[in-house]
Formats: structure tokens, sequence, C-alpha cells
């Protein structure tokens, strides 16, 4: 998938957020960012892009890599999704967090308090099912997590730091600017691992 290209910046992704029930358990964790409608578009931009792809292979995993103190993307994808959600981040709020998944009974929602790299060896040992990343907020060099990291498909967003958090390698299964973030640097990428039997699938319906 080539290049997407974007109209001017739009409210479309935190007007849908707004109008769903579910908001009202997200708000408690997104309300205490400086910028609540940069980080709600930044993480449904994840969802979004993934979430296709999530359909095409049943149960699987994500891994919310640099997800910050308040765990906001696997929040969002616990409710929004089937899959198994674990927030990766050494500041994370395990009082907080813990607190807010038992008030709101959230299901699939973990955390480790850890830099990736320290905990991709444990992530690597849990159950085999497909892996899926978000690099929302990560601040980290992206194609390095992914070296130590199994995994089948990746969503990255340039965000503050678009040298670490963009792939230098290979070409994305899709890029573009999102329009729908609201941030000052909305580019994506969506990226496919070739080893994985995602990528197998992807390749005969192409």
């Amino acid at each position: 998938m080539g290049p997407i290209d974007s109209p001017g910046p739009n409210g479309d992704y935190l007007d849908r957020l707004m109008r769903r029930q579910s908001f009202h358990v997200l708000w408690p964790l997104f309300a205490k960012a400086t910028k609540p409608a940069k980080e709600l578009t930044e993480s449904f931009s994840a969802l979004e892009h993934l979430r296709p792809l999530m359909k095409c292979v049943g149960p699987s995993r994500v891994i919310h890599v640099g997800d910050g103190a308040h765990a906001r993307t696997a929040a969002l994808f616990a409710i929004k999704t089937e899959a198994e959600n674990i927030s990766v981040d050494p500041l994370i709020n395990e009082v907080l967090v813990r607190s807010w998944r038992d008030e709101f009974s959230i299901l699939r929602f973990a955390w480790r308090k850890s830099r990736i790299g320290d905990a991709a060896a444990w992530l690597n040992t849990l159950s085999t099912r497909p892996v899926f990343v978000t690099f929302v907020h990560a601040h980290v060099h992206v194609d390095e997590a992914l070296a130590g990291l199994r995994w089948d498909a990746a969503f990255t967003l340039a965000c503050c730091l678009p040298g670490h958090q963009l792939t230098s390698k290979g070409a994305p299964h899709a890029q573009g600017e999102d329009a729908s973030v609201l941030s000052e640097d909305r580019t994506f990428q969506v990226l496919i691992n070739p080893a994985s039997a995602l990528a197998g699938q992807l390749n005969e319906r192409a």
C-alpha cells in the first residue's frame, strides 16, 4: 500500500470518540493529559489503522510501547477490541491504572512497568498468537525495539521524534499524514513483519 494523502486537519476521531458511550470510561485517563485531544486522536489513529489487520488474524495481542504513565492506548484498545493488551512503560502509574481497571471492570488490559528492551524477553515467552505493536508516544527507536520482539504488524506515529519513531528499514505497508490526528506531526506508518504469517496472507490477497 502506498502513501495516503489527507486533507487539512479535522476532528473526525475526536467526534467519533465523544459520541460513544465508552468515552466517559476513557476520559479519566485522558483528562490528565496536558493536551487531551492530541493524546486521544493519536491513540485512535493506531486503532483505526491496525484494526483492519487485526480482523484478519482473529485473537491477538497488542503491545503498547512507551504508552506513558496512564497506559492510554492500551486502555482504548482494551475497550474497542477483543485483543489482549499490554502497556509497557517505565513510568506507568500502577496505582492509577489498577484503580481505573477495577472501577470500570476492564478486561484484557495489563501492563509492565519497564523499558521495552528489558521487557522483550518476557513478552516473547507469552503464548503464541499474532502480535501487534503500537508506538504512539514511545520516544524510542522503532527499528531497535522491533528487532527484539516477536511481532506481526506495528503502527508508529512521528509525534515528537520522527527520527526515532519512523522506520528506516524497508517500505511500510502504509504511510501518510493522518489528518484526524490533532498533533503538529501527523505522519504515520503501518509496518508488516515480512517473516510473519500475516505478511503471507496479505501477499496472497494482493
